[in-house]
């Protein structure tokens, strides 16, 4: 995760290099050449700009990255659980004719271990289809909460740029 989120971070502050470099060597607060619309680059309007864009690949990352490989997690360990259910039961079945043997026989201890193995393989199984029921209640949360965060940003980036053209002469907007 920190990876990605550094890779993500490298990526931005290229991009806001990039634009830095395409303005024709703009220094923070100065206008830019002489051409007909006049560019000022701010450090605000910058960290604006490169908050906005984080924002909007971390929802990205979330909806297309984070929230699938967490319900393949949840099906595999599902899919996983039940097959061990299917084996204790069965194993459990093939138990029964040998219990009738004795009271303290290898057997019967074995089909203990193996009655209690069963119990909490379901146990588990409960605990993963909560989880999967929880993951499918808050994605839609979770994914509000991430588009508030881009909204929350754009936001910020569309302030920034207000105070860039009240700080512009009269003449030049």
């Amino acid at each position: 995760m920190r990876y990605l989120l550094a890779a993500i971070f490298s990526v931005t502050w290229c991009v806001s290099v990039g634009e830095l470099a395409r303005a024709e060597e703009a220094v923070v607060g100065v206008p830019v050449g002489s051409t007909v619309s006049t560019q000022v680059v701010t450090l605000e309007l910058i960290q604006a700009h490169r908050e906005y864009q984080l924002a909007k690949l971390r929802r990205h990352e979330y909806r297309f990255a984070t929230l699938p490989r967490e319900r393949r997690q949840l099906d595999d360990h599902v899919r996983l659980t039940e097959a061990e259910i299917a084996v204790l039961r069965r194993r459990l079945r093939d138990y029964r004719p040998f219990l009738q043997v004795g009271q303290y026989s290898p057997v019967r201890t074995a089909a203990e271990n193996h009655q209690l193995a069963l119990v909490g393989a379901e146990q588990r199984l409960r605990q993963l289809k909560n989880e999967q029921i929880g993951l499918l209640r808050f994605t839609r949360q979770n994914n509000q909460l991430y588009q508030l965060d881009v909204l929350h940003a754009a936001t910020r980036l569309a302030l920034a740029r207000a105070d860039l053209e009240k700080l512009r002469p009269v003449d030049q907007r």
